[in-house]
Parts: C-alpha cells; structure tokens; sequence
C-alpha cells in the first residue's frame, strides 16, 4: 500500500470521512484522491439517473467536475450503520458553485444517498454514490 492510500486509510476511518475527502480532492483538483475513495466496481450517478460503473467511468466524471473547480458549502453529513458495521450510508447536503466559460457564478445543490463498505484495514470506500439521490423523486420540479 502506498503512502498516500496510508494516508487515505488515516482519515477514512468513519463513512461521513469519506464524503468530505472526496469534496476536498474535487475542489483542490486531486482527481487520484476522487478516485481513491471509491471501490473498483463502484456505481456513480448521473444527475440525469445514468449509472456510470468502475474508476475509468468515474474518472471521467470527477475530471470534469474538476474542471469547473468547484467550491462546496457543506450542510451536513450524517451515517447510519449496518447491524453488522460493514455497510454503512450517508446523506450529505451541500451546495456548490463554479463560474461557466463566461465568468458568470452558477450554483447548485446536491442532496445525497451513498452506500459505503468498510475495507479489510477499517477505512471506508463508496460502493453507490448519488450525488442527487435524497432529491430523485422531485428532480424533474427542479
């Protein structure tokens, strides 16, 4: 294992971690790290409900979600655990904004649903992220 998954390991070590590492690798541009924090097979979300599976699929995603550098305000982030304490999901409730092409602000707003595993060395790692999935239902009033 290399320094930085130590690293990762160290401070994923409870589920609600994992969602602010991925939040500060997407704004500090550290698309290993976005990456890192997912499992090999995990499933990402689109906006538009597409699945995106596997770290090529995700790449692509973060990388572009990287581009805009976006900046979170984090609401909140809450966890439940499974009986057992090997799954467990988050909620997390943020807003971002970037500047488009034109300089212009735009914002947003993402009200998550993810599914996490706990590995083998006690850290978490997203097995399901939906960046929109507390708000699916109501996508479409949006």
């Amino acid at each position: 294992m290399s320094n930085t998954n130590n690293d990762l390991s160290a401070r994923t070590r409870q589920p609600d971690e994992v969602s602010r590492v991925l939040v500060q690798a997407l704004e500090t541009g550290d698309i290993e790290t976005s990456l890192a924090v997912y499992e090999a097979s995990a499933v990402l979300f689109s906006k538009s409900g597409r699945t995106m599976t596997g770290l090529d699929e995700i790449r692509k995603n973060n990388a572009a979600l990287i581009a805009l550098k976006p900046k979170f305000d984090i609401a909140f982030i809450k966890f439940t655990l499974s009986g057992d304490g090997t799954l467990a999901t988050n909620r997390m409730k943020a807003d971002l904004s970037w500047k488009d092409a034109e300089g212009k602000l735009v914002q947003a707003s993402v009200d998550t649903l993810e599914v996490l595993r706990k590995q083998e060395d006690g850290s978490w790692r997203y097995i399901i992220d939906d960046p929109y999935g507390s708000m699916r239902a109501n996508l479409n009033e949006r």
